[in-house]
């Protein structure tokens, strides 16, 4: 694991949830000295299961709201990828030229090894990503499975070496936190798209962009995986520039 100095930097988690992203990114700065305040609008009733993995952590919690002060005094902010972009609560934090990360990025730039594989898509990407976890854990046991699927990626980080294939199963929000960073998985797969989350996006092609950032900012050596079938995919404005593309079908011989 890359070199981080976390000890006495004020950091807060933005939403704790329930599925095990903000559990692990606030277990890990803990341990590593931070000074962690985790804030949620659900309350502690709600967040049982979560809180009681953090016990016994010096971890600070203001729930069932977020307070303006806690986004004033922060060194750094980690947004739990369901926070839209234009909450109010990030807003203070921008006025204030406080850094906001997400866990996946953070992940990203600690990260040892860049044998890593992103997987994503409105529907199978569970399912693909465990099948590929387990085809590749066949030839190497050292192989680790994290991300939207209800394993943070600061479970499995110390157990990462240089060369470890790591993959992750990326959701649309998940994605949108690497493109800050202009990061793209080098291996990618995108299983289908169809309307979804239509509450956070504008539109479908809003939508669809998001899934774009899995292999929007590739190098020239990576390639994407995806499904002919699902129309969408083979749209120029969705493939454009993609110079290395492995499609599959269930349908067409490809």
């Amino acid at each position: 694991m890359k070199n981080l100095n976390l000890k006495n930097k004020k950091i807060l988690v933005m939403g704790l949830g329930l599925h095990g992203g903000g559990v692990g990114i606030a277990k890990f700065l803990a341990e590593n000295g931070a000074q962690v305040t985790v804030t949620d609008l659900k309350n502690k009733e709600t967040l049982a299961p979560s809180l009681k993995k953090l016990s016994g952590l010096p971890i600070r919690f203001v729930l069932g709201e977020h307070r303006g002060q806690d986004f004033q005094n922060a060194d750094l902010i980690i947004k739990n990828p369901g926070v839209p972009d234009d909450s109010p609560y990030l807003a203070i934090a921008q006025k204030n030229k406080i850094p906001v990360e997400t866990d996946v990025g953070l992940f990203w730039e600690l990260c040892p090894s860049k044998n890593i594989i992103g997987i994503t898509g409105t529907k199978g990407k569970s399912t693909i990503t465990t099948l590929i976890y387990q085809m590749i854990k066949t030839e190497n046991p050292d192989a680790k499975i994290a991300g939207n699927i209800r394993v943070s990626p600061f479970e499995i980080l110390e157990k990462i070496g240089k060369n470890t294939p790591v993959i992750l199963e990326l959701s649309s929000w998940q994605l949108e936190g690497l493109a800050i960073h202009k990061i793209s998985p080098p291996i990618a797969c995108v299983t289908n798209i169809f309307p979804d989350h239509l509450n956070r996006y504008q539109n479908m092609e809003a939508y669809a962009e998001a899934k774009k950032n899995i292999f929007k900012f590739q190098k020239s050596a990576d390639y994407v995986i995806m499904n002919y079938d699902n129309a969408i995919m083979r749209e120029p404005s969705f493939c454009l520039n993609l110079k290395r593309i492995y499609w599959f079908s269930r349908k067409e011989k490809i």
